[in-house]
């Protein structure tokens, strides 16, 4: 019952939830319940639900004044009230009380779990039920009462109470889900504007009210991780999983468009290599298409690993269904990006380099495939093994390419071996010009 305040003339008609009827004695408490009711002392009770509230469900606002003023007027308010309806001084759904709102309006402001909410309200109503139960017991052996019409009585003022904490807990609710959902967006808004203006400027520091907003340490070794098929909803719920696996200190989710979005996860120190492979493999494991910029420190660091994210992803957009796997991190790709900064010389070199392989045509690509892979992993057992292919069919392939080259690859292979990559590359790029 930590949500209300005033009396009961502080009420007005309420258009919230209805009472809920699901007893199966739906009549009034006797007329001596209610009259008992006028001698019931609502202050006392006060002095012990108060302090059950703040130190069980609040404990860690028992040193803010504000928040314990507020809750107090809250149960007051509630206690009061509750009086009225058991004296037949007001019907339930004509209680309102703007103090128990307020408190939820604050509690929302405060982002206090709604599961602390809920238990203070347990707290609260358990204790008055029994203090209620006591007086109404004592008041039944003073006029006498018989032990059936003493029963009945008690059955209905559990009714009567369990009603009234369901009727207010459910407007409380509603007021606090409101606000949040409100402040959440407008935190979202002010946090999504920062961040863009931290993009698109070269703002070298944040004020410390902006910082608060923001909610992520700008001096950390950031990682960021551009999810180009992943709207923010889904990205928000991913950045918990990977701050978890991958043991960073805070996380940022940032959208770009309706359907991409960035996440930064951010550390004290460097991330390593291993780390950095965690975070791959996570993705990876869920199936989720991503690009990953490297460690970078401070704000420039935070602007920076974005930019190898989206570099990545371009390279990995020219791949299309060709790109080795679903999770590029700017370090396999880190020499195409600075190969490809110059369209046209990228292109001129891989004519010059393979003349006829560098066609774009079924043939030319298969014999360029076996160059790289042949190339990559050292060997042509395991360059068949990739491939899926007999050994003498790699032989085959590169003998092939060695007589339109009219060199052997040996005599420039690293040339060679950089072009292969780049023609891998300029058909799609080409497309995105």
């Amino acid at each position: 019952m930590a949500a209300i305040t005033g009396s009961a003339a502080d009420v007005r008609p309420n258009s919230g939830p209805a009472p809920f009827d699901l007893w199966t004695d739906s009549g009034d408490l006797p007329g001596w319940v209610a009259a008992a009711a006028e001698s019931f002392d609502v202050d006392r009770l006060l002095e012990i639900v108060v302090p059950r509230c703040v130190s069980i469900a609040f404990p860690e606002h028992l040193n803010d004044d504000n928040f314990l003023q507020r809750l107090s007027c809250s149960v007051r308010a509630n206690a009061h009230a509750l009086r009225s309806v058991i004296a037949g001084e007001l019907r339930l759904h004509e209680v309102y009380l703007e103090e128990v709102l307020e408190l939820a309006a604050m509690q929302a402001q405060l982002q206090v779990p709604q599961k602390a909410i809920h238990r203070s309200y347990r707290i609260s109503f358990f204790t008055m039920l029994e203090a209620w139960s006591e007086h109404i017991g004592r008041a039944a052996v003073e006029k006498g009462i018989d032990a059936a019409e003493a029963r009945r009585a008690e059955k209905l003022l559990t009714q009567t109470v369990l009603s009234y904490q369901d009727f207010i807990a459910s407007q409380v609710a509603d007021t606090y889900t409101r606000d949040y959902e409100l402040l959440s967006r407008s935190r979202a808004h002010m946090r999504r504007n920062l961040v863009r203006d931290l993009l698109t400027t070269d703002e070298a520091t944040v004020s410390a009210f902006d910082a608060g907003i923001l909610s992520y340490e700008l001096g950390d070794w950031h990682i960021a991780v551009l999810l180009s098929a992943t709207p923010e909803k889904a990205a928000t719920h991913l950045a918990a999983r990977l701050r978890a696996s991958s043991s960073c200190r805070a996380t940022l989710v940032y959208p770009l468009t309706l359907t991409s979005t960035v996440i930064w996860l951010g550390r004290i120190g460097p991330w390593n290599d291993d780390a950095s492979e965690r975070i791959r493999k996570e993705l990876e494991a869920e199936g989720i298409v991503a690009s990953i910029g490297e460690s970078q420190q401070g704000i420039a660091g935070f602007r920076d690993s974005l930019a190898q994210a989206r570099d990545a992803e371009r390279i990995r957009a020219a791949w299309g269904a060709r790109s080795p796997r679903c999770c590029l991190r700017f370090a396999d790709v880190a020499l195409e990006v600075l190969l490809l900064q110059n369209h046209d010389l990228a292109a001129a070199f891989v004519r010059r380099e393979l003349g006829q392989l560098a066609a774009d045509t079924a043939e030319a690509e298969r014999l360029r495939d076996t160059i790289e892979a042949s190339s990559r992993l050292g060997s042509h057992v395991a360059a068949a093994d990739h491939l899926q292919l007999h050994e003498h069919t790699v032989r085959n392939r590169l003998a092939k390419a060695e007589a339109i080259l009219g060199r052997p690859i040996s005599s420039r292979s690293t040339e060679i071996q950089v072009a292969v990559r780049l023609a891998k590359l300029l058909t799609g790029l080409g497309a995105q010009h």
